[in-house]
C-alpha cells in the first residue's frame, strides 16, 4: 500500500500539469528543428481554434505553416527563421485559416531552446487567440479614423468652398459677358445686313462702336479667357481634394495590397492643406522610382496623418514661443534595398530626451488641453508600423530644433508596377 501511495505521490504533479495544460485556452507547443519543421505538444485548444486536432498537426496533415494565411506566410517564415538561426524572440501576430474556411487572428510567442553547448535544438512557444481583441481594435481604429476625418472636415470644407466661390462668381460673370457679346453680335449682324443692301450708313457704324464701348468689349476679351482658366483650375483643385479624400481612407477595406506610398503621402498632405497652410510650408522629396509596398494603405494613411498633425502642433508651439512666424515640414521617401524609408521632419519644439521612450505608450501625451491630446496617436502608429507591417519607426529629436520620425517598411512586392 505504501508503495502505491508513493507512486501516486510521484505521479500527481505530472497528472496535474497535464490536466492544466489540457484545460488552457492558450496553445502550448514545441517545434523540432527538422526539415520540414515539426510541431509537437499541441494541447486540445488547437482544435477549437483551427478545427484540426493536435494529432493531425503533429503528423503534418496539414503542417502548421500550411494553415498560416497566405498573405502572412512570408512574415511568419522570416520571424521563425531568425528565431531558429539567431535565437531571436519569435513574436508575431498573424492569421490562421481554419478547416471550415474561416480565419482567426493569433499572437504567437516563442523562444529558442538550446542545449548545454548553446546549440539551438528547438523552439518552445505559446499561441493565443486574439481574434476578438483584433476585431475590437479595428473598430476602435475605424472610430478614430472617422474622428480624424470629422476634425478635418471643416478645413476640407473651407478648401473646397474657396474654389467653389470663385467658380460661382466667374460663372455669373461669364453668363453676363456672354449675353453682352451676343448683343454686340446682333449689332454686327444688323450692320452686315445694311452693308449688303448698300453702302453702310455712318450711323450704323457708330452704333457698333457705341455698343463696343457700352459693354467694354476690350475688357471682356481680356477677362473671359482668364475666368475660364480660373474655373478650370478650380475644378482641378476640387477634384484633387475629392480624390485625396477617396484615396485617404477606404475604412471598410482591411486587406493588404500593393500601394504607391508617394501617392498616399501626397493625398494626406492635400487633406491637411487647411491645417498646415497657416503654420508651415511642406517640402516634398519623393523618390520617383519608389517601389509599391504590400500594405494596408488606409492604415498607413492614418500613420502619415498622425505624424504630420504632430509636426504641425510642434511648430504651432514654436510659433507661440516666438521662435518664428512660420515653420517647415519636410517629407521624404527613398528606397533602401528591400525596404522603403519615409521620413517626416519638422523644425518645431523637439522632444525632451526624458520622455522619448514614453511617447509611444498608449495614453501618454504631452499635448495641451486645447489640442486635445489623447495619447492614442503614436501608440496606434507603432502598432500599425511594427505589428501590422513588420516595419520599424525611430525618431531623432533635439529640443528647440525639431524632430524627425523615420519609418522603414519592407517592400515585399518587387519593382513598381507599370500602369
Amino acid at each position: 500500500m505504501q508503495n502505491v501511495m508513493e507512486e501516486k505521490s510521484r505521479s500527481t504533479p505530472e497528472v496535474v500539469a497535464c490536466s492544466v495544460v489540457s484545460s488552457l485556452d492558450e496553445i502550448l507547443y514545441e517545434m523540432i528543428l527538422d526539415e520540414p519543421l515539426r510541431m509537437h505538444c499541441l494541447n486540445g485548444a488547437v482544435e477549437t481554434l483551427t478545427g484540426y486536432c493536435a494529432d493531425e498537426l503533429m503528423a503534418q496533415t496539414p503542417d502548421w505553416i500550411d494553415i498560416v494565411h497566405p498573405e502572412d506566410k512570408p512574415r511568419y517564415a522570416e520571424s521563425l527563421r531568425r528565431c531558429r538561426q539567431a535565437g531571436h524572440q519569435h513574436k508575431l501576430q498573424y492569421r490562421v485559416c481554419a478547416k471550415d474556411g474561416s480565419t482567426c487572428d493569433v499572437l504567437d510567442r516563442a523562444v529558442a531552446v538550446t542545449d548545454a553547448s548553446g546549440q539551438i535544438i528547438g523552439i518552445h512557444g505559446l499561441l493565443v487567440n486574439v481574434t476578438e481583441q483584433v476585431r475590437s481594435r479595428r473598430e476602435l481604429e475605424r472610430s478614430q479614423m472617422l474622428q480624424s476625418i470629422g476634425k478635418l472636415s471643416a478645413g476640407i470644407a473651407h478648401e473646397i468652398n474657396t474654389p467653389i466661390q470663385f467658380l460661382g462668381d466667374n460663372m455669373r460673370f461669364l453668363d453676363d459677358g456672354f449675353r453682352q457679346i451676343m448683343e454686340l453680335i446682333d449689332v454686327y449682324a444688323a450692320l452686315r445686313q445694311r452693308a449688303a443692301d448698300g453702302p453702310a450708313a455712318p450711323d450704323a457704324v457708330e452704333a457698333v462702336a457705341a455698343k463696343e464701348r457700352q459693354i467694354d468689349f476690350d475688357f471682356l476679351r481680356e477677362e473671359i479667357p482668364q475666368a475660364i482658366k480660373q474655373n478650370l483650375e478650380g475644378v482641378k483643385l476640387v477634384s484633387a481634394i475629392v480624390a485625396a479624400m477617396r484615396d485617404f481612407s477606404h475604412i471598410d477595406e482591411r486587406r493588404k495590397a500593393p500601394a504607391d506610398l508617394n501617392k498616399a503621402l501626397n493625398s494626406t498632405i492635400i487633406i491637411l492643406r487647411n491645417t498646415l497652410k497657416y503654420t508651415a510650408d511642406v517640402e516634398k522629396d519623393f523618390d520617383p522610382n519608389l517601389p509599391e509596398v504590400l500594405c494596408c494603405v488606409d492604415d498607413l494613411n492614418q500613420v502619415f496623418l498622425n505624424l504630420l498633425v504632430n509636426a504641425s502642433h510642434s511648430i504651432e508651439e514654436a510659433i507661440e514661443a516666438g521662435r518664428y512666424k512660420r515653420g517647415l515640414i519636410r517629407v521624404r521617401t527613398q528606397r533602401d534595398d528591400d525596404h522603403v524609408v519615409i521620413s517626416i521632419s519638422d523644425n518645431g519644439t523637439g522632444i525632451p530626451e526624458a520622455i522619448r521612450e514614453k511617447i509611444f505608450e498608449r495614453f501618454f501625451t504631452t499635448k495641451s488641453k486645447d489640442r486635445k491630446g489623447t495619447g492614442q496617436g503614436l501608440a496606434t502608429v507603432l502598432d500599425i508600423v511594427r505589428d501590422k507591417h513588420n516595419g520599424t519607426i525611430s525618431l531623432d529629436s533635439e529640443v528647440g530644433e525639431g524632430t524627425t520620425f523615420t519609418l522603414r517598411l519592407p517592400v515585399d512586392t518587387g519593382e513598381k508596377r507599370q500602369p
